[in-house]
């Protein structure tokens, strides 16, 4: 057995702020922020939005009911996504 949905590695751009205190608009050079988060793909989550989880239960696979840290990425902030191989179970795998 093994999760339903897909698992992924998504880069994307966060958002984020400049330096702390006064700015000298004449020096300050943004950059961009870009992040690598890897997880479950949660469809249908949240309208635009890209949720992904870290972790769920292998005996709920068929019905998954309980995930574990949800993140929740705008999807216009998305960049990529690759599909990764994931792992799967049998039945005697588990504890």
């Amino acid at each position: 057995m093994k999760c339903p949905w897909a698992l992924v590695s998504v880069l994307w751009e966060d958002a984020f702020d400049g330096e702390n205190g006064w700015t000298d608009i004449a020096h300050y050079k943004p950059t961009k922020a870009l992040v690598v988060t890897v997880g479950y793909l949660w469809p249908d989550c949240l309208k635009g939005y890209l949720t992904l989880v870290n972790s769920y239960f292998p005996d709920e696979a068929e019905d998954m009911q309980t995930v574990g840290m949800p993140v929740h990425i705008p999807t216009g902030m998305v960049r990529e996504i690759t599909v990764l191989e994931q792992p799967s179970y049998k039945d005697d795998d588990l504890i």
